[in-house]
């Protein structure tokens, strides 16, 4: 279960269970691993008994946008389709022919929706963005802190995986990182 406080609601917008899916909207852990976001567009799909559609876009206009920065973001989108083959998600990676050309895609896929769910990422134009499609939405957009293995939200003092071995008694009984995701359960706890 993905950890309430890496969650956060962008509107106030109720979820439609009537729709047709749950809509995972890429747009910062550009991952399928290691991704609450992910993770938690899967437990929304299971929840509401929807199929899983992920759209991972890649718009060509942004202020930073270069060639080096869209081979990067175009070879991931390359690994997350071969990850993403054989389950099931309906996985669709979108890279704009022409600025512009993914205006209202968006607003399609939500209207068909459930819930959204997409990243939550303080930096670049992603918290405007964000915000702007919560204002917009008919239906609850849900944002989800995965960069990083701490949400920029978790205190210090909440950290359970290098302090469990402290003397103090307090530190030891901290249960901040339960639950985690599967990967990080093997290796640091």
């Amino acid at each position: 279960m993905t950890p309430a406080i890496r969650l956060s609601d962008c509107n106030e917008a109720p979820v439609r269970p009537d729709r047709d899916c749950v809509f995972y909207w890429m747009i910062a852990s550009r991952r399928t691993t290691w991704n609450f976001g992910l993770q938690r567009a899967a437990e929304r799909a299971a929840e509401l008994r929807k199929p899983l559609v992920v759209l991972e876009p890649l718009n060509v206009d942004y202020h930073w946008a270069s060639d080096r920065f869209h081979r990067f973001v175009i070879d991931g989108m390359e690994s997350n389709a071969g990850r993403l083959k054989s389950a099931p998600v309906l996985y669709h990676p979108y890279i704009e022919p022409k600025p512009g050309a993914g205006k209202g895609l968006l607003a399609a896929l939500a209207a068909r929706s459930c819930v959204v769910v997409t990243d939550d990422y303080p930096c670049f134009m992603l918290p405007k963005l964000v915000a702007a499609a919560g204002s917009k939405r008919d239906v609850r957009l849900e944002q989800v802190a995965s960069n990083g293995l701490l949400p920029l939200e978790a205190p210090l003092a909440l950290l359970r995986h290098p302090v469990r071995r402290a003397s103090e008694p307090w530190l030891r009984i901290q249960t901040y990182f339960d639950p985690c995701p599967r990967e990080l359960l093997a290796e640091n706890v």
